[in-house]
């Protein structure tokens, strides 16, 4: 097998990733999720699934928020409760 240069390994995994998106397409599964995994896929996608992984990103990225807030809030809980904790026991 001969080696293949940049632009050659460029267009073999464009190919690649192209069947892939339009095989599950056609198996109906979900190709925006696939999508997210893999972000060489997002070129593949039509307009509306790019539109829906966009929605999707912004919809993960505000539960990553609202995680790291509930994180916070409960870290802070328990430094107030060790506080009142120390404070009655003196």
């Amino acid at each position: 097998m001969s080696k293949l240069n940049a632009e050659e390994r460029k267009a073999r995994d464009n190919e690649r990733f192209s069947q892939r998106v339009d095989e599950r397409r056609v198996k109906g599964e979900d190709v925006v999720a696939y999508a997210l995994a893999n972000k060489k896929a997002y070129k593949f996608l039509t307009k509306d699934e790019k539109y829906e992984l966009k929605q999707r990103q912004i919809a993960l990225q505000n539960e990553v928020q609202l995680t790291e807030l509930e994180k916070l809030k409960l870290r802070d809980e328990q430094e107030l409760e060790k506080l009142q904790a120390a404070f009655t026991e003196q």
